[in-house]
Parts: structure tokens; C-alpha cells; sequence
């Protein structure tokens, strides 16, 4: 008997803390990539909190969140936390910076990484979360000659992001911007805050512009004066996807699943699959400060045929192939 408790006194315990809740695609696709390698190390105990950041974003919301987690961490005293999307990072992560007790690994980062002084803690490892902008471009690109424009003849096409107001994208769009998108010309990018804002700059977006690319929308609002999301918010993407005379091109992973045409997403799976290795490389004696932050590495393709037809737009074989291989496949 004194072996086991002995045993179980030494196993590692790893938090999972979530800045969103899980009915949000992103999140589900993390989860899973972290449930590949935890059910092959079922010694280590797991556990999981979702701060509903995405929902539910006001001061005080995130005050009582951010005590809800401190708490947790204080009474369940977790070996190493894996904290996942911005949000968590700034209100959790930076609270436990070189904690002695504390292992910290962190997944979904839009932000560098020297926002959170991440940089030179010694505790602290992770996986950024970075757009796979080439990948992205060349499926706008495809999309456009498939319209039968004619890329080769530097035709003045325009790009223009159509985004949220949240910390999220906010942090994302120098990024969008630093990138070379030629043949495409980068329009600055709009972000609004209600759903009559949103509707307003696809519409306009039409008679301007080539191409839309969006990411988020959780956060936009009903009205101005209003603390309320639109919620369902397949009703956001569904409705952009019907009245945009132009093509979309999603960036996020729950996109084309919310109504969308095509997406091309950071793989969520990934970002399970490295955070939860790093997890079990720490609990078997690993310092954080010896593995390498690294960034995103896959990306996936998501299709809507209804959409892409609708558009008269012709599906090539490997993106259809790419998505009915991930389960991103959409009649």
C-alpha cells in the first residue's frame, strides 16, 4: 500500500487550461491531438478548464475567470499547465513566469512570444500558433483562375480581411500584413464590431475588391450598445458566404463547417500533438528551457461543394482529397 501511494504521489499532474469553450472547432481539434498522446501515457493524470473567453469577454468576466483558474491551480497543484490561445496566456501564464513548482507550455500563441516574457523564462516552452499564409495565398490565387482571371497578366487583384475587433486577430493582422501577397495586392484590413458593420464591409468589399479573406467572428456583436455575440455564429458565416459577390477564403478551422466555401487553417491537431509530447518529455524530467519553441508545421483544407459550385467554381482534386482525408469535407 505504501508503494502505491508513494506512486501516485509522483505522477505528474497535467492542467489543461483553455482561454475558449469547447464548441468551438479550434478547440475540439486541439483536444483531440492532445488525447493521441495522453491515452498512450495514461500514468500522467490530465484535466481540463475552458475560461470561455470567446463567449463571454468583459472585465469583470475575465477577473472571475482568472480567479476560477488560480484557484483550481492553488487547490489541484498541477506539476506543468499547458495553456492554449492568447487570452489565457496574458490572464494565466504570465501570473506563474519562473515559478518553481509550475511547468508551463503554451499553444495557440498569435502574440510573440516577449508579450508574455515568455522569452526568457526558464519555465516555460510551447508551440506558436502562425497562419499558413503561403498556403493561404496560393488558394486564393486558384480561386481566382478559376474565375478566369488571368494572374499571369498582373491584373490589379486585391485581397481585403474582413475580421472581429478581438485580441485575437487584432494581434494576427501585422502578420498579415508583413507577408508578400503579390501577385495580390493587401488592402488594409477592416475589423467592425457589430453584425450591421460586418454585413456593411462585405458589401462594399464586393464592389472593390477580388477576394475576402476572413478568420473570426465570434465577437461580433448584435449592436453597438449591446455586450451580446451573435450566437449561433454559423449565422455570421452563412450569411457572408450567400451575399458576398466575391469569393471567401476562410483562415480559421470552424469556417467552412459555420457555412463557408473553402478554408485553409493552422491544424489544431498539431497544436495538441506538440504541446501534449512537450507535456509528457517534462514529467519524465525534461527542462522546459531545453526544448525549442517551435510554430506551426501543418495546416488543413476544408470544402463546402454546394459553395464552390454555387460560385461555379471548380474543386481541384488534391484539395478535395485533402479535406474528405480530414473529415473537412462539406456536400
Amino acid at each position: 500500500m505504501g508503494f502505491i501511494l508513494v506512486h501516485k504521489q509522483q505522477t505528474s499532474r497535467i492542467l489543461v487550461v483553455h482561454s475558449y469553450l469547447n464548441d468551438y472547432d479550434w478547440v475540439n481539434e486541439i483536444n483531440e491531438g492532445f488525447t493521441r498522446i495522453f491515452d498512450k501515457h495514461q500514468e500522467y493524470i490530465t484535466r481540463y478548464h475552458y475560461m470561455n473567453l470567446k463567449n463571454q469577454n468583459s472585465p469583470r468576466y475575465r477577473e472571475t475567470s482568472t480567479g476560477r483558474v488560480q484557484r483550481l491551480i492553488k487547490n489541484w497543484e498541477p506539476d506543468i499547465i499547458i495553456i492554449v490561445d492568447d487570452w489565457a496566456q496574458r490572464l494565466i501564464g504570465t501570473i506563474y513566469i519562473d515559478n518553481p513548482d509550475i511547468k508551463i507550455i503554451f499553444a495557440g500563441v498569435n502574440a510573440d512570444i516577449e508579450k508574455y516574457g515568455y522569452d526568457k523564462a526558464k519555465n516555460v516552452t510551447g508551440i506558436l500558433e502562425r497562419k499558413p499564409l503561403d498556403a493561404i495565398k496560393q488558394t486564393a490565387l486558384m480561386v481566382l483562375a478559376s474565375q478566369g482571371k488571368d494572374i499571369q497578366a498582373n491584373q490589379d487583384l486585391k485581397i481585403i480581411f474582413i475580421g472581429d475587433k478581438s485580441a485575437n486577430i487584432t494581434l494576427q493582422i501585422p502578420y498579415f500584413g508583413s507577408y508578400d501577397w503579390s501577385p495580390l495586392r493587401w488592402m488594409p484590413p477592416i475589423q467592425v464590431d457589430t453584425f450591421d458593420d460586418w454585413k456593411e464591409a462585405v458589401e462594399k468589399a464586393g464592389d472593390k475588391y477580388d477576394i475576402i479573406m476572413v478568420a473570426n467572428y465570434q465577437q461580433v456583436r448584435q449592436k453597438l450598445d449591446s455586450k451580446e455575440f451573435i450566437r449561433p455564429v454559423d449565422i455570421v458565416m452563412t450569411w457572408t458566404e450567400k451575399n458576398s459577390k466575391i469569393p471567401i477564403i476562410g483562415t480559421g478551422s470552424g469556417n467552412v463547417a459555420e457555412g463557408g466555401m473553402i478554408a485553409v487553417s493552422v491544424s489544431g491537431y498539431e497544436q495538441g500533438e506538440v504541446a501534449a509530447q512537450m507535456a509528457i518529455d517534462i514529467a519524465k524530467g525534461v527542462s522546459p528551457k531545453d526544448i525549442p519553441v517551435v510554430s506551426t508545421k501543418q495546416f488543413l483544407i476544408s470544402v463546402r461543394k454546394s459553395a464552390m459550385e454555387r460560385r461555379k467554381l471548380a474543386i481541384p482534386s488534391i484539395y478535395e482529397a485533402f479535406a474528405r482525408a480530414t473529415e473537412k469535407y462539406y456536400e
